[in-house]
């Protein structure tokens, strides 16, 4: 872009230099080509731009384009016909330029500056006197010999001029010389009126209408200004806070009166006393020289007067600019202090209230959600849904916790959608996530609740990984006026019972499970005392041989007496089981079966069966555990029977590892193991040849109640089992024998151990020595 700047001031002031110095037609049209060359920037720009350039500025180009051609026609006017006659038609497009300029200059200047309007009428005020004193009032006495026609067109030019003058001044004193390409149309402006005023005073003399070398070099100088001010300009991008302070900068540049203003104001009072002066040849008017001068001097004072005050007040306008602009920047920073509290205070609210990570409502606003509902005043039935992913610790164990969020975030947006807009979702923590439904019948609640387990279970695809979940759901129904902790409650207490039942079900909130649950926590904490407190004691039940009814063991079974009476084995066994206590507990009850057994292992060599549970065997240590109570208490190996139900195996059977490697060590000592309540489990009978067993126990469910019904499916099971167990060389006992038809109808099936009511019940240490004495007389010393 310097080239081109270069290239045209290079071109320009060659063409003028060219065409000062040479004379006739090849002068004329070296001007002509100069003009052309000059101005060619604001033609391309005019043609390129017409649709986006601003509307001021492209009424001032069309003005200079429209002169442009008026001087082309004029000059090869003049080429073909030696002289131009005036008027000529090439006035039209002269006095069209001026219509064209001064309506953009107008339009330029806008609506605002009234002071810079003022201004400019001040000062072309002054310069009136001038034309009129050096080119109106002269051309009147010397009028051209085109007649009166000739000479009102001739003083139109001067006269508009003056406008075009007014009109530069206004834009000037509005501001537009801080743009570069402004001060540029601006300077041409200037020299196209002073090379105009120079071609009217010669004309004013009374000397013939022609062009002189100075009119020709100023007409070629403002093209060549705008050429200049056309060209494209390399403008800096402003850094941000430099445009925030020219947006902050008040717009009064046109309302101060700065010091070249005022000179201008000084110039324009004393340009008509000053050309007085130079006309003082003038006869008549010596008189009028005093009062001129005091004129002109009285105007002078005035304006510097003036000038003193608009300093004052400008002064005081900067100070209160300076003030505004501090507030301005002090409520700035005040108000971007409040929006970043704000943010800052909804976002810890947010935090609050929702999931980081699945952006879910957490459990507190869950609860203000349902308290909103629930404490309505119009009546209305609403539904809590508590959704639990089942083993979801596997994926975890598998993956890593962070695919587990990943998992959680995509059975969100599951969720998300299968939830209506109104209801509440909420993660209350882990893989467990809550559903609140407002105003919703029963019927279609249940059918919610089972639409999400099935959709649920359908296989996920998260992170290129297929997953395949399955959940457990608690419904809890609920009318108006409920309590949300309540309802809470009561939703956990049916999803426990969804996962105590299997789980992938849905459970629906009753009474009963509240009541169980209030029991299931009083007998939690009156187990935790019971060792401490001597409640717990072991009573025994025998198992004898078939038919001489001889005992062989004796199996160990717990008992519990608190001080409000016995409880039943059924009611505190699981809950001992679910709580963790069954471990100390089932230690306790290992010791001091093994003192009672060891007496009775000495004198009749009989063995002691002890129930273990599958909370027992996961824990670290259990088999040193057994070692060590067999040292310390002086039993056999070979006399300990530890008895696990079926149901352990086939409920944990992807865990079943270290149970059955615990097992095996036991077993290298002498342990045997029996499995107890055999065929509940719904295993495989082909399934014990998996298992480290010794001994099978039948149900008493499979032990036949009528001996007369031969061909009864359970005596065939039986028959089935004792089979099995034959050719696996594992004994069997039978359970639940109270009559002496059933140990007969055992006995025929070739069952050789039983156990029931009919032989002995269970009882303490001496009970079991009556009973020693009663069916073992042979054997007792």
């Amino acid at each position: 872009m310097h080239t081109t700047r270069w290239v045209l001031l290079t071109a320009g002031a060659a063409g003028i230099a060219a065409s000062a110095v040479t004379d006739g037609r090849l002068g004329r049209v070296i001007w002509l080509l100069t003009a052309l060359v000059c101005a060619s920037p604001l033609l391309a720009r005019m043609w390129r731009e017409r649709a986006r350039a601003r509307g001021p500025w492209r009424l001032v180009a069309a003005g200079f384009a429209v002169r442009l051609g008026a001087d082309l026609a004029w000059g090869a006017e003049g080429l073909s016909k030696g002289t131009v006659p005036f008027p000529s038609w090439n006035d039209i497009g002269y006095l069209a330029s001026y219509g064209l300029l001064i309506a953009g200059l107008i339009r330029a200047a806008g609506g605002r500056a009234r002071t810079a309007l003022l201004d400019a009428s001040i000062i072309a005020a002054g310069l009136a006197l001038v034309d009129w004193m050096m080119l109106l009032h002269p051309y009147l006495h010397h009028a051209d010999p085109g007649g009166p026609g000739a000479t009102t067109l001739a003083l139109l030019y001067p006269v508009c001029d003056l406008v075009l003058f007014a009109a530069g001044v206004r834009v000037l004193f509005a501001g537009a010389m801080r743009d570069p390409a402004n001060r540029l149309v601006l300077l041409a402006l200037g020299l196209l009126l002073a090379a105009n005023f120079i071609f009217f005073a010669h004309a004013a003399t009374g000397a013939t209408r022609s062009v002189a070398l100075l009119d020709n070099v100023l007409w070629l100088l403002s093209y060549l200004a705008l050429g200049l001010a056309a060209l494209p300009r390399h403008r800096p991008e402003k850094q941000p806070q430099e445009r925030q302070t020219q947006e902050r900068r008040p717009q009064v540049d046109a309302e101060v009166a700065s010091h070249p203003r005022i000179l201008m104001f000084a110039g324009a009072a004393v340009i008509g006393p000053v050309a007085f002066v130079v006309q003082r040849g003038t006869a008549g008017n010596d008189h009028l020289y005093v009062p001129a001068l005091l004129s002109a001097a009285l105007s002078l004072l005035l304006v510097l007067r003036l000038g003193g005050l608009a300093r004052v007040a400008q002064r005081r306008s900067g100070e209160l600019d300076a003030h505004a602009g501090e507030l301005e920047r002090r409520g700035r920073e005040l108000s971007d202090a409040l929006v970043e509290r704000e943010a800052l205070e909804h976002q810890l609210r947010h935090g609050a209230l929702h999931d980081p990570t699945t952006g879910l409502a957490n459990r507190a606003l869950l609860t203000q959600r349902m308290e909103w509902a629930l404490t309505r005043a119009e009546q209305g039935r609403h539904a809590l849904i508590l959704l639990d992913l089942d083993r979801f610790t596997d994926v975890n164990d598998a993956h890593g916790h962070a695919f587990g969020d990943e998992v959680l975030v995509a059975v969100t947006a599951l969720l998300r959608q299968l939830a209506a807009p109104s209801d509440t979702l909420a993660r209350l923590g882990g893989d467990e996530f809550a559903l609140f439904v407002e105003d919703v019948e029963q019927l279609r609640a249940a059918h919610l609740a089972e639409h999400l387990r099935a959709e649920l279970k359908a296989p996920l695809t998260v992170g290129g990984r297929t997953v395949h979940l399955t959940a457990s759901l608690g419904l809890v129904h609920l009318a108006a006026k409920a309590a949300p902790r309540d309802a809470v409650a009561d939703a956990e207490l049916a999803l426990r019972a969804a996962k105590r039942s299997g789980r992938d079900r849905v459970s629906v909130y009753r009474p009963e499970l509240r009541t169980a649950r209030e029991t299931f926590t009083r007998i939690s904490a009156g187990l935790r005392h019971a060792i401490d407190r001597g409640e717990l004691a072991v009573h025994y039940q025998p198992v004898v041989e078939l038919p001489s009814a001889r005992i062989v063991a004796v199996e160990a079974l717990l008992r519990w007496t608190p001080a409000g009476g016995p409880v039943p084995p059924l009611d505190f066994i699981p809950v001992a089981e679910e709580t963790g206590m069954i471990v100390p507990i089932g230690a306790w009850v290992l010791d001091q079966a093994c003192r009672d057994a060891k007496a009775w292992h000495d004198r009749h060599g009989a063995s002691l069966t002890v129930n273990v549970s599958v909370r027992q065997l996961a824990e670290p240590g259990f088999a040193e555990q057994v070692l060590r109570t067999l040292a310390r208490t002086g039993l056999p190996a070979s006399a300990l029977v530890l008895e696990i139900t079926e149901s352990v195996f086939v409920g944990v059977a992807d865990d079943a590892a270290p149970l059955l490697a615990a097992l095996d060590g036991l077993r290298e000592h002498g342990i045997r193991v029996a499995i107890d309540d055999f065929g509940t489990g719904y295993s495989s009978l082909s399934y014990l040849t998996q298992l480290p067993v010794d001994i099978l126990k039948i149900d008493r469910s499979f032990v036949p109640a009528d001996p007369a019904d031969a061909a009864g499916g359970d005596h065939a099971f039986t028959r089935a089992v004792l089979q099995l167990g034959t050719s696996r060389q594992l004994p069997a006992i039978a359970e639940g024998i109270e009559t002496q038809e059933q140990a007969r109808l055992l006995h025929d099936l070739g069952c050789r151990l039983a156990q029931g009511y009919h032989f002995a019940k269970p009882g303490p240490v001496a009970h079991v020595e009556a009973a020693f004495l009663r069916l073992n007389p042979a054997l007792t010393p």
